[in-house]
């Protein structure tokens, strides 16, 4: 990725930042989502719900945003990580690859898997369900180019993706930026028990083949309901501002984990 990057941009400069806005229908319910994508930053936006969250890679680092009270909290993964580990009571294990390989367990963890509660909330960091993906032969046009069809069974999932395949240069950040995403939102939902992100279209988008394209429409099934994740619009956007807070921001410490602060 790195070398992807020193060739297409000169060492002065440094790629564009690329904002996805995303609408998410499940019935009649209707929420716009954007994601804002510059290595080695990504940036979810849900206007809907007044927040905001920046996950740094190089960092492994977060701030969130509550523009509801003009709030920010930051916090260290690695750090809250290793406090995560050496917390016994709360029985949960943290590896250090959230997508670790099975090939890499003991026999004993293969033999007697282990079961992690945290407070109620669901286990994160599992992979993505590996679905067999097809390409069909239809394909349509939309305001994004000729999109092509994908179809993703498994024995619990059908997905449907309408799939623009990209430049290199795109199909480069595009596939840096899913797995980053999902992992900061299984942080975020087992730290905070905040839902950044419909999960469910990131195993999907996660389980396609590399340098597919980007999913401009997602089609799924869950819990009975028909959802529909597409793209609205994608815009380029100048310099790495939104990054950092608003100036006049306060900044505030989440009592959510003071528990990982003195392990």
């Amino acid at each position: 990725m790195l070398g992807l990057n020193s060739l297409l941009f000169p060492a002065e400069e440094s790629p564009p930042s690329v904002s996805y806005t995303f609408v998410l229908l499940k019935g009649k319910v209707k929420e716009e989502l954007e994601l804002k994508v510059s290595p080695p930053y990504l940036r979810i936006d849900r206007p809907k719900e007044l927040f905001s969250v920046v996950y740094n890679e190089q960092e492994d680092s977060f701030l969130g945003m509550e523009h509801r009270d003009g709030r920010y909290w930051k916090f260290s993964w690695k750090t809250i990580q290793k406090a995560v580990e050496k917390i016994k009571e709360s029985s949960y294990h943290i590896r250090r690859d959230p997508y670790s390989d099975p090939s890499e367990q003991s026999l004993d963890e293969i033999l007697n898997p282990s079961f992690f509660p945290h407070y109620g909330r669901f286990e994160p960091f599992g992979a993505p369900p590996q679905l067999s993906w097809t390409k069909s032969s239809q394909s349509k046009s939309s305001p994004f180019g000729e999109l092509f069809q994908w179809v993703g069974k498994d024995e619990k999932t059908q997905a449907v993706c309408w799939i623009q395949p990209l430049t290199a240069e795109e199909a480069a950040n595009w596939d840096w930026a899913v797995p980053l995403l999902r992992k900061a939102c299984q942080i975020l939902s087992f730290l905070l028990g905040e839902n950044a992100w419909p999960s469910s279209s990131l195993d999907i988008w996660a389980s396609l083949p590399p340098k597919a394209g980007i999913p401009i429409e997602t089609r799924w099934t869950e819990e009975e309901n028909a959802l529909v994740l597409f793209l609205q619009r994608k815009r380029v956007l100048s310099g790495l501002s939104w990054t950092n807070p608003p100036q006049n921001y306060l900044s505030e410490e989440l009592s959510l984990l003071e528990e990982y602060k003195n392990p």
